[in-house]
């Protein structure tokens, strides 16, 4: 079992629906982009659906992919096709946002993607297929790298981790607030190695400091 990647279902109930508004995606739809952390090579684009918890117009243009979204019962803060072309890797490395610890996490759904490419979580292999659907912790060190000469295409959605995915989730034990623990002192860490050298770090950091006591208390941000 791997910590950080949970297979949620064998089958996505709204693979078809995805896989199908995927096909009527055009080349001006795809955004070029970078992930979070340090990355190795280029090769990154997504199509945005949800952006800042918002619709995006791709959306009323593709109104079939509402039907995808609505099936997320916990509130959507980002929605994206993720366009990982041959070659493309990214080194391992921890994200700040679909993190269980700050109240986010992140669902895959491989669209297009085959056996060349490697995506690892917790430094072991997590073999994602097409139409499953699994959850991410971004916490953990993960990395990726598209070793085939085709496309990779993930449909990933990040939400605020409610009831609905909690219950889906892994209770909490003593290895999740092990993790826990850890992975907020390597927050702190870096946030006041970020302090002392930048001054504009000031305000992320203090909107962090604000999520992660609403977080401790359980409350929701407002």
């Amino acid at each position: 079992m791997n910590p950080g990647a949970h297979l949620i279902s064998p089958t996505f109930p709204e693979f078809e629906t995805a896989r199908k508004v995927l096909s009527e995606v055009t080349a001006t739809d795809w955004t070029p982009t970078h992930p979070d952390g340090p990355y190795k090579s280029d090769g990154w684009r997504v199509v945005k659906i949800v952006s800042g918890g918002k619709r995006t117009e791709f959306v009323d243009r593709h109104p079939e992919i509402a039907q995808v979204l609505d099936y997320f019962k916990d509130p959507i803060t980002m929605a994206v096709f993720y366009s990982m072309l041959p070659g493309a890797e990214i080194h391992p490395h921890r994200d700040l946002s679909g993190t269980l610890e700050l109240g986010k996490v992140r669902y895959h759904v491989p669209i297009e993607t085959n056996p060349d490419v490697y995506f690892w979580v917790d430094k072991k292999r997590v073999p994602m297929q097409v139409g499953q659907m699994w959850a991410l912790n971004t916490s953990y060190l993960h990395a990726v790298a598209n070793r085939s000469t085709a496309d990779r295409v993930h449909l990933v959605v990040e939400v605020e981790t409610g009831q609905w995915s909690w219950a889906m989730l892994p209770a909490k034990g003593v290895r999740y607030y092990a993790h826990y623990a850890s992975f907020m002192t390597i927050v702190a860490c870096r946030a006041i190695t970020k302090l002392l050298t930048d001054k504009n770090a000031i305000q992320t950091y203090s909107g962090m400091s604000k999520t992660f006591m609403n977080r401790l208390l359980g409350r929701r941000a407002a």
